[in-house]
């Protein structure tokens, strides 16, 4: 499994490997030794220690990268030596080390007579080229900053050519003068675009040698000896120009409508009775739904857009979100037109629901959760060290206008029911991972309203009150036991009546957990397998390697995704509210995990409430969106074909209206590196 946070350090972590390539009297920690120059780095994740990396060259063209990486109980460890020819370009490279999840990694590169070739844990190939380019490793551990960059300031146009096929382009963006501990020191931003549906960023010195990393303030890296306050410093300026990149790629493609929009005879998918309401007209105006008839309506002035063969269904949602700006692009092409953010840092996710509210960035309306852990070893985030220090954090979100608090895997179980208490006094809700040494069955009566994760529902019987669920264990132990639980039981049946007494939702992220209990290296990710020929070359690679180690026990973890399904399936039946949610790659994750509910057994006409009218309700947002009705706000998706029958349908969106805004997705996937799946509807 890899989530949109493990992608991030997968790529973070391993951008390092040409960050310095000569001395000068700005760069950073490096010593001369008899066997290169040595150059250390630091990690943080929210503030919290989260590795080193060590950067080793010599003068024949050798780079050693060492780097740990440690966040969220997940412990990355990545060894890579590559070798540069006498233009600075990789020739040869090979990368060792461990997945965040502990599945091996093992991968190479190597151009020879015009030959390049490469093999990793999930794919291998060959190009002949005249050119060696630039080789992207699915670890990005191939990607040297320094050397990318200098090679881009060398073209024209900025573009490097890349292997196995494609070209990026490198921009530099704007210059921030830092304090160094030997002084001011002036650093560039620079934009790598084409290797991914958006930007990646680095901060590199006058020689331009990397300097700084930071990704949306959840992680970053600088130098040995430097401030951490650089980080936060750097990572205002770097949201400031994340935002112009996106608005840029796609600022010009969202569509505001000044008059009357008619949806022309087409299928309504009624959430509410479950039911196609076929051959009708829906008329939008100012941002709201303003009549839905089974006759022709005719306004004059007003567009029209033929819905024939098409349903209207209202916009999705992302219950688990962990997103950046330019996760709105992919959200909205998708249809999905709000978002809960489950946990992001504080400044970061206001100013990102300011961009996408005031439309200067394409993106869903977006719902925020509050994050809170105890200071640990294993914490993550926005830590705290005493229950008095976590109340403040709950009064501290309620004032800011966050609808949720989220509590995290090292929370104590004794403060659970007194940050219920005061949660609850502001009128949030309560949810999380159950803390360790703490039961889910515990958790739900001291106040918990929500879960988070479907496997965290399982340890209630697997690791109850006596495991620490901080560790890997959490997710091994699900893998292992899970499909040897009787989910008829008295037991089980006692606690799913449990949830329904207290009115619990559960959040099950159902993708990435079978992402984990079945993904074979080799194979596409089962969660990107329907789009992967439509994803950028360079991203679709990644998802045929497995990152999570099954140590043998392939057929125990196939028999855990049946019980997934199952617990899922049950859970609906008995009542038990369920929301959709990512915690993964924006849009397509959502898609995946809507479609598991189906094949777990629930109709699609439930499917698509729970993505759309159930998740409104449990954000406290019923009354105006989450399905087609007078009077609620226009949140809307066109579909091909008939999602009550298909839910795949609901991948096939030719228009996608937020408010009174209305997207077409054939032209936001191409804004972001996507092949279109359809043609989209003139508006």
């Amino acid at each position: 499994m890899r989530t949109g946070k493990e992608a991030l350090v997968a790529l973070c972590s391993a951008l390092l490997l040409a960050a310095c390539s000569k001395e000068s009297p700005e760069q950073p920690v490096a010593a001369e030794s008899e066997v290169g120059i040595t150059t250390e780095y630091e990690w943080l994740s929210q503030g919290t220690p989260a590795g080193q990396s060590t950067v080793v060259r010599t003068g024949d063209g050798k780079v050693t990268v060492e780097s740990f990486v440690h966040w969220n109980n997940r412990e990355y460890a990545v060894n890579s030596v590559t070798q540069l020819n006498a233009d600075g370009i990789p020739v040869a490279q090979r990368i060792t080390g461990i997945s965040p999840f502990q599945a091996p990694i093992d991968e190479s590169f190597r151009y020879e007579d015009g030959l390049a070739t490469w093999s990793t844990a999930g794919e291998s190939g060959s190009v002949k080229t005249d050119e060696p380019g630039f080789y992207v490793a699915t670890e990005y551990a191939a990607l040297g900053w320094t050397e990318f960059v200098r090679a881009a300031m060398q073209s024209m146009d900025g573009e490097v050519a890349v292997l196995p096929s494609g070209t990026a382009r490198v921009e530099r963006l704007t210059d921030v003068e830092v304090e160094s501990p030997d002084g001011p020191v002036t650093l560039s931003l620079y934009a790598i675009s084409g290797l991914g549906f958006t930007p990646a960023y680095g901060w590199l010195n006058d020689d331009l040698q990397l300097t700084v990393l930071d990704f949306s303030g959840y992680m970053g890296m600088f130098p040995k000896g430097w401030s951490p306050d650089v980080l936060a410093q750097l990572s205002a300026v770097q949201l400031e120009q994340d935002a112009a990149m996106v608005e840029r790629m796609a600022g010009n493609l969202a569509y505001v409508q000044d008059g009357a929009v008619i949806f022309d005879n087409v299928d309504v998918v009624d959430v509410e009775n479950g039911v196609l309401l076929e051959d009708h007209y829906v008329m939008v105006e100012g941002g709201k739904i303003t009549a839905i008839s089974g006759a022709v309506i005719d306004v004059p002035g007003a567009k029209h857009i033929d819905g024939t063969g098409k349903s209207l269904m209202p916009g999705m949602w992302d219950m688990h979100g962990h997103f950046s700006l330019s996760d709105g692009v992919l959200n909205i092409a998708g249809g999905i037109t709000s978002v809960r953010d489950i946990g992001s840092v504080h400044e970061q996710i206001m100013e990102l629901t300011a961009k996408h509210d005031s439309g200067e960035v394409i993106g869903p309306h977006t719902y925020r959760s509050g994050f809170i852990d105890q200071a640990s070893p294993y914490a993550t985030g926005d830590t705290v060290a005493s229950l008095e220090e976590a109340l403040e954090r709950v009064d501290f979100y309620a004032e800011n206008g966050y609808v949720q608090i989220k509590l995290y895997s090292s929370i104590d179980p004794e403060w659970v029911g007194d940050i219920a208490e005061r949660t609850h006094g502001h009128g949030m809700r309560l949810s999380g991972h159950i803390p360790a040494f703490m039961s889910a069955e515990q958790a739900v009566r001291a106040g918990y309203d929500e879960i988070q994760h479907i496997n965290m529902v399982f340890l209630n019987f697997l690791a109850g009150d006596r495991e620490d669920t901080r560790k890997q264990l959490r997710f091994t132990l699900y893998g292992d036991e899970a499909g040897k639980l009787d989910l008829d039981s008295e037991e089980v049946e006692d606690y799913i009546a449990l949830f329904v007494e207290k009115g619990v939702t559960i959040d099950p992220t159902a993708a990435i957990f079978m992402e984990q209990l079945t993904h074979l290296a080799g194979n596409p990710n089962p969660t990107f397998a329907p789009v992967i020929d439509h994803l950028p070359p360079n991203v679709a690679r990644g998802y045929y390697k497995a990152d999570m180690d099954m140590r043998g026990m392939v057929d125990e973890w196939a028999a855990s995704a049946v019980a997934q399904a199952a617990m899922i399936k049950k859970l609906h039946d008995n009542g038990v509210q369920i929301v959709p949610g990512s915690d993964n790659v924006a849009a397509f994750t959502i898609h995946r995990e809507l479609e598991l509910y189906a094949e777990a057994g629930i109709s699609n006409a439930d499917v698509l409430r729970i993505g759309s009218l159930d998740s409104a309700r449990v954000v406290g947002v019923h009354e105006r969106t989450g399905s087609i009705k007078v009077g609620k706000d226009s949140d809307l998706v066109l579909v091909e074909g008939n999602p009550l029958e298909d839910i795949s349908a609901i991948r096939r969106a030719t228009l996608v209206m937020k408010g009174n805004t209305a997207y077409k997705p054939d032209e936001l996937y191409k804004a972001v590196g996507v092949k279109p799946f359809l043609e989209s509807e003139d508006i």
